[in-house]
């Protein structure tokens, strides 16, 4: 019989604050589309007249010994994010009387090719907030100033390892610093919980996750009112399973940069993911993916699932939409017993454009941004995880709800860089994954398909 989520239940609004900026598609999270690097058309003449006016001012002012001014580029705009920029940023220029940062408010669609262009005119912003997974290539595309005169060991010593490796270019200089990072967890329902009899605890593997979503279940005649769980619904794409099953990097080796999309670990995952679909019906799956993706109705906060992937800012949209919903966190289940809790994650750094002018005085603001103290402030106030790894249980961010069962997952997080002589590949691979996430095709036969066109895309850019 046909099963669907009541209408009135999934239609009701339930507002979430996207606090990231950026989405994730249902087949892909950590490994997905990054900003466009190819350099856009140039920017208008007033906005290049006005950039050659600051600059030719902030050079001005370095000669006289005067106040030198930087500009800190970033996407960060809404009402619950900005204040705290600014405030951050205001700071900063307290602090100390040599620099006045000022932040630029540029869109998210806009602000990747408005900094490749500027950097290709020769003059560009003094720091940019951007992607963590794309340093190495911006590196290696010249478009990225090193740090390595300014950095010091108790700077680097203050990031998790691999954070700082992310920051790191094929060259071994360190072209960034973290500025702030993601991983998952599942976010359960504890009313629910205590009503189907289910313990946080008892929920180890894939087979303990798929025994308690079904016990979660609750049906009205033909149709579901409420689903315990679906894998690749809210923040968690077929690539989290395919990560969390290999431990690290599931499409392709990460010594080789060889395709392992059709390996047996994967072919195993992906028809375990796709089962849950086959289970509640395509259809419950699309109602519920749609939801999530429309940002109006959140079907956790509503009740109307009892467990959900989404990363660790999923608190503070959770304050705003469901106040008083009485949740908890567990990490991602292993796939086979001892084989790790492993989580997809990303983030966003700070780095200073090829050609800054003042890259020292960039350094400096870059240094205080990351800094404990700071980060402990944005954190706090955010809801974002910080790079840094020595956050004690002191720290005010670490006195929020759920910060420190939150943070275990950092630990087994991985941060999947593509390397360099294989970028783009997802865009290849992407649309025929898909076709096994929706089912049209059997998962076995899309990821020999992908595989293959893997491989194809590899000889042709050799």
């Amino acid at each position: 019989m046909k099963k669907k989520l009541l209408a009135g239940l999934l239609t009701a609004a339930m507002m979430v604050a996207t606090l990231a900026g950026c989405g994730s598609s249902t087949s892909t999270s950590s490994e997905s589309t990054t900003p466009a690097s190819s350099a856009a058309s140039a920017e208008t003449t007033a906005e290049s007249t006005a950039a050659e006016s600051a600059s030719t001012e902030a050079a001005a002012a370095e000669d006289n010994g005067e106040v030198i001014e930087l500009e800190f580029w970033a996407w960060w705009s809404s009402d619950a994010r900005k204040p705290y920029i600014d405030q951050m940023v205001s700071d900063f220029n307290a602090s100390q009387s040599k620099y006045h940062v000022t932040y630029v408010d540029i869109p998210f669609g806009d602000i990747f090719t408005k900094n490749i262009a500027q950097i290709a005119a020769g003059d560009p912003c003094d720091i940019m907030a951007n992607s963590m997974e794309e340093v190495k290539f911006r590196a290696q595309e010249g478009q990225v100033e090193p740090l390595d005169a300014y950095l010091t060991d108790d700077v680097t010593s203050g990031f998790y390892e691999q954070y700082m490796e992310a920051c790191t270019g094929d060259d071994g200089s360190v072209y960034a610093l973290p500025f702030s990072v993601d991983t998952r967890v599942i976010y359960y329902n504890k009313d629910h919980f205590e009503e189907a009899g289910i313990s946080p605890e008892d929920i180890q593997t894939w087979d303990d996750l798929w025994e308690a979503a079904h016990k979660l279940d609750v049906q009205d005649g033909d149709e579901w009112t409420r689903i315990g769980f679906m894998p690749v619904v809210g923040n968690g794409g077929v690539d989290t399973w395919l990560i969390n099953a290999n431990g690290g990097p599931c499409w392709f080796d990460p010594d080789t940069a060889e395709p392992t999309v059709n390996s047996d670990v994967n072919k195993e995952a992906f028809a375990w993911v796709r089962s849950w679909m086959d289970y509640y019906g395509q259809s419950t799956y699309d109602e519920l993916s749609a939801a999530f993706s429309s940002g109006m109705a959140d079907p956790f906060a509503s009740g109307t699932m009892s467990m959900v992937v989404q990363t660790s800012a999923y608190t503070a949209a959770l304050a705003q939409s469901a106040p008083d919903l009485n949740y908890g966190v567990i990490l991602l289940p292993e796939f086979k017993e001892g084989n790790g809790h492993t989580a997809n994650g990303g983030g966003f750094v700070l780095e200073i454009p090829k050609g800054a002018k003042n890259p020292e005085g960039a350094y400096e603001f870059i240094k205080y941004a990351t800094s404990y103290e700071v980060q402990d402030y944005l954190c706090t106030n955010l809801g974002d995880f910080s790079g840094r790894n020595d956050f004690t249980e002191d720290s005010e961010f670490f006195q929020k709800p759920l910060v420190a069962d939150i943070a275990k997952a950092l630990e087994q997080t991985s941060t999947v860089i593509v390397p360099n002589s294989i970028k783009g590949y997802q865009d290849v691979i992407n649309p025929i994954i898909d076709e096994g996430t929706l089912g049209i095709s059997p998962t076995d036969e899309v990821l020999d398909r992908a595989q293959q066109a893997f491989a194809d895309f590899i000889a042709t850019h050799e």
